[in-house]
Formats: C-alpha cells, sequence, structure tokens
C-alpha cells in the first residue's frame, strides 16, 4: 500500500469517528465526504454511505497518532491532495463495454462495493449478419470488432454449407490465419453460414457469423449475355462484331463451300472430253 492510501485515510479523518481531524485544512470538507459517495454511488445519508465511512474509520485508527514535522507540511499537503485528485478522475474513467458480444478485456473494471473484477455481459457469439451476393461475384468478409483486441490474434474461418446455424459442431474449418488482415475472400459463393473466431479455441474474444444469401448471376452478366445473343440475330446487318466461335463457324462453313468449287473445277478440267477436229 502506497503513501497516497496513507493520505486517503488522512483525509477522511475528519468525517471518521475516533479519528483526530488535524487535516481538515487541506481541502474543502465536502471534497472528502464525496470520496466515499463516489465509491458507494449512494445517497450521502444512505446506509452504504455510513457502512464505508465505518470501514474506513476501522482500517484508520493505527494511523490516527501520525504527526509530521512543520516543514514537511507542504508536502504532506500535496500527497494528500494529489491522491484525492487521483481518484476523483479514476471515477470519470470508465471503460465502456461495447455491444452486442465479445469479451473485452479492455473494459474490465473493479467493483469497490464487491471488491471483484466484472467484465462485460456480454456473449462470445455475435448475431448472425446476412449477405446478400451473386454466385459469379467475390465477396470478402471481415472479422473485425469494434473493440480493442491485441496483435498477432489468431483468426479461425469456418463454414456450415447450406444452412443459417451458429452450431460449432456443423461447421468445417477453412483456414487459419495470424493477425492482420482479419478477412476472407471468397471467388465462388456457396449458400451457407461462414463464422470467425477471433483468438484461440480456449481463449476466444468473440465470434461472428455470416449468412451468405447466394442468388442467380449478377445483372451485368445477364446483360453481357443478352448483348450477345441480339448480336448474333442483327448480324450481318449490325456493325457488332460476331464473337470468336461464331467467326470460327462461319468461317469452317465458307472454306468447305471453297473446297467443293475446287474440286468441280478440276474434275471439269481433267474430264472434259475432246473437241472434235475441224474439218479442212
Amino acid at each position: 500500500m502506497g503513501w497516497w492510501w496513507v493520505s486517503l485515510l488522512l483525509v477522511l479523518a475528519p468525517w471518521l469517528p475516533g479519528v483526530h481531524p488535524c487535516l481538515l485544512c487541506f481541502g474543502p470538507p465536502m471534497q472528502w465526504t464525496r470520496l466515499c459517495h463516489d465509491i458507494t454511488r449512494t445517497s450521502l445519508k444512505g446506509p452504504q454511505q455510513q457502512h464505508c465511512l465505518e470501514a474506513l474509520a476501522e482500517a484508520s485508527v493505527p494511523l490516527a497518532p501520525v504527526t509530521v514535522g512543520s516543514s514537511q507540511r507542504e508536502t504532506l499537503r500535496e500527497i494528500i491532495m494529489d491522491a484525492l485528485h487521483f481518484l476523483e478522475k479514476q471515477k470519470e474513467i470508465t471503460p465502456a463495454c461495447i455491444p452486442p458480444c465479445g469479451y473485452q478485456p479492455a473494459a474490465r473494471i473493479f467493483q469497490c462495493a464487491t471488491c471483484r473484477l466484472v467484465d462485460c455481459q456480454f456473449p462470445l457469439d455475435c448475431p448472425v449478419q446476412d449477405v446478400w451476393v451473386h454466385e459469379d461475384e467475390a465477396i470478402t468478409l471481415h472479422c473485425d470488432v469494434p473493440f480493442a483486441v491485441p496483435p498477432d490474434l489468431p483468426i479461425t474461418w469456418m463454414f456450415a454449407k447450406d444452412i443459417r446455424t451458429q452450431d460449432l459442431a456443423l461447421f468445417e474449418e477453412l483456414q487459419e490465419s495470424l493477425g492482420e488482415p482479419p478477412s476472407l475472400t471468397l471467388q465462388d459463393p456457396t449458400l451457407g453460414t461462414i463464422a470467425c473466431r477471433l483468438g484461440s479455441p480456449s481463449e476466444t474474444l468473440a465470434r461472428k457469423y455470416f449468412y451468405l444469401n447466394v442468388s442467380g448471376r449478377s445483372v451485368e452478366a445477364e446483360q453481357g449475355l443478352q448483348a450477345q445473343f441480339r448480336a448474333v440475330l442483327r448480324w450481318p446487318h449490325s456493325r457488332t462484331p460476331l464473337q470468336p466461335t461464331v467467326s470460327l463457324e462461319l468461317g469452317l462453313a465458307l472454306g468447305f463451300m471453297g473446297l467443293v468449287l475446287l474440286l468441280v473445277a478440276s474434275w471439269w478440267c481433267f474430264w472434259k472430253p475432246p473437241e472434235p477436229p475441224r474439218p479442212l
């Protein structure tokens, strides 16, 4: 226990029965009363406030006879006032729990009323997010959370095909990575639930779930196929170039026709009957 705690007990001396109020001049009395009020979070006249004062009185009895030299008076005042200011600032620094899910170590608090560490009362499993995607488009999922996490945290991606679920027994592991970036890119999405786990199985910070609602081809792909079909129907009146497959078929047809014509011409040349001799 440091000097600031000793100073704190001395500061509260004027309000504690049995303790000599020798340090009353080191601060306004209301400031000392408010300190115990900040601990109990109750009315100044409530039973918990009184219980707090009595507990501090019992703990500070051995400090009642403490005295300091006159040259140390200013030093003692600074110690006491610094301790009060420190405690008053601490009550304003309250780590915020960020809903709706996840184990958040940075938001853990110590409750003076219960003498216990208290965590955010959130489940590890985050709600399932619906993601709408076409079967021919890539999608990137992010396993990030709105609260601070340690660096180089292991991230595991899992998949449950065709179902919407948070039952870990139904998932198959896809891949595991370490640290940044906490994302997964899927080139050919499949209907089902993608899950990611932040942390190891024994020290999990959060689990996120994405349900992939996969539909047919995208509008852009459908429009491209329709444009190709219309181009074939308009040819040769349209200037739209034919696709390689159509051009190849046309070339083969024209080539075959040319071959037939060449064979006919050759046959005519070689098999043409001779002309009768002209009369002299």
